[in-house]
């Protein structure tokens, strides 16, 4: 699938080989159903995740290379989603159940969404249009449903995505670019093709105008002509 020709590409295909490997893994939680607890372990593998993804974005790989990597990636990420959301489901486990304190299983489960949820955002808004671009070719076209939904459930918690919180603003960023919630005034992602955002732009403000758009019919100043 890649070429081994450049060094830098080979340590790459390693480094995601890798992370692969880590999606599908669970944190080990020294203190389970404690958050504090948890987020030491947590952050070990955001640390890593962060590590790899500078990784991709400074390769010399070309638009076709970032898109086969990414898709990998993808595929990996949404399996995770719908196994362990299916987990959370069949434990009726919801955005304002406790944290898991005598369960392990459920604890792996909300770990894998909670981890994958952070590289996501991560890849998402670092790749706004390619990812776009694969939504249809991953996961059976069911990607972005399983990734949206993992996303608002992690913000509904808001116990490791707490709002103002490191990753809180994280999750927050990712959910404006997903239009999840109301874009900030001043939101805009370097990362965005031009284009894109112009178009994006258009959309608003051509729904804006609709929105302003009176219905058609006779006024009230002529029917009190007529009268």
């Amino acid at each position: 699938m890649f070429s081994n020709r450049s060094p830098r590409l080979a340590m790459l295909r390693l480094d995601l080989v890798l992370l692969t490997v880590v999606l599908l893994q669970r944190t080990f939680c020294e203190s389970p159903g404690v958050v504090e607890g948890y987020l030491k372990s947590f952050n070990a593998k955001r640390r890593l995740q962060q590590e790899i993804v500078v990784n991709l974005a400074s390769s010399k790989a070309n638009h076709g290379r970032q898109e086969e990597m990414l898709r990998m990636l993808y595929e990996a990420m949404h399996g995770v989603f719908e196994s362990a959301g299916a987990s959370l489901n069949s434990h009726s486990f919801l955005p304002s159940s406790p944290f898991p304190t005598n369960d392990q299983g459920l604890l792996d489960s909300l770990s894998l969404i909670y981890e994958n949820c952070a590289l996501f955002a991560d890849l998402y808004l670092r790749y706004p249009d390619l990812t776009e671009a694969l939504y249809g070719r991953v996961g059976g076209g069911k990607f972005r449903t399983t990734a949206e939904q993992s996303v608002q459930f992690c913000w509904d918690r808001q116990d490791v995505y707490r709002e103002g919180s490191t990753h809180g603003k994280l999750l927050h960023l990712a959910m404006q670019e997903l239009n999840l919630v109301p874009r900030e005034q001043d939101y805009i992602n370097p990362h965005r093709s031009k284009a894109s955002t112009t178009a994006t732009a258009e959309k608003k403000k051509k729904k804006t105008k609709e929105r302003k758009k009176l219905p058609r019919g006779p006024s009230l100043s002529k029917a009190r002509s007529e009268l």
